[in-house]
């Protein structure tokens, strides 16, 4: 499975419908809904986990059991345990665990996957869309490493926001670093930020054109030194 082309990231309700065409539904056919509330985003490294709340809630005639469950992953990526709803219940709120193994074999990207609500009793089953991104593992030197905080940001597209990078600094390197943003739209950028020397934290303006497409997109920051060296860590800008 190959991540997505970067393409609104807010905590989300997703209605499902049992009759998905208003003209199949006739007045004989009981009501069927499902909804489900959950954040429609998560970035996670190789290795890396992260509970994960959903409320799954159902209105209906006819109240079987709902079980939610993850479909369409990349290789290595679960939720669980599955989120039931037991049947004549109206609503439950749970937190499985999304992660991702240290051995997956899956690019770095987003990827679409699906919330997956099944009634099996009255044959019922609809999907909401969930979004994985998978962050490249960071890379540092011997000497130097950076992280960004926080390391998934919401904007609306034409916003801005400033992230702090820290440089962890070893072996007595005290010297300059660039941070830059390497993105796969021209639409998310930055402008390179100097960190001075001996400095460890340093703000980092990143920005979104008002044409960003809207959905998560997966970015590296990179700190450079003045020989050449390079660290990187991933950042997904939620453009909404």
């Amino acid at each position: 499975m190959s991540p997505l082309n970067p393409m609104p990231v807010l905590r989300r309700s997703f209605l499902l419908l049992g009759c998905l065409l208003a003209a199949a539904c006739t007045s004989d056919t009981p009501f069927y809904s499902v909804q489900v509330d959950v954040i429609d985003a998560v970035s996670l490294t190789p290795g890396e986990s992260t509970p994960v709340e959903i409320t799954l809630s159902r209105v209906s005639d006819t109240p079987g059991e709902v079980r939610l469950s993850l479909e369409n992953e990349p290789e290595g990526v679960t939720l669980s345990p599955d989120v039931i709803l037991p049947a004549g219940e109206d609503s439950i709120t749970a937190t499985p665990t999304l992660a991702v193994a240290a051995t997956t074999t899956a690019e770095a990207g987003l990827y679409r996957t699906q919330l997956l609500a099944t009634d099996e009793a009255n044959d019922r089953a609809a999907g909401a869309t969930f979004f994985v991104v998978l962050l490249a593992t960071p890379a540092a030197q011997p000497d130097f490493s950076i992280s960004v905080e926080p390391r998934q940001v919401n904007l609306f597209a034409g916003q801005s926001q400033q992230v702090t990078v820290a440089v962890t600094r070893a072996e007595g390197f005290t010297g300059v670093v660039t941070l830059t943003l390497e993105s796969p739209t021209s639409r998310v950028f930055a402008a390179p930020t100097t960190v001075p020397a001996g400095t460890t934290a340093q703000l980092f303006l990143v920005a979104t054109d008002r044409a960003t497409t809207r959905v998560p997109v997966p970015t590296t920051v990179v700190a450079t030194t003045e020989d050449g060296r390079r660290a990187t860590t991933g950042l997904t800008i939620n453009v909404r």
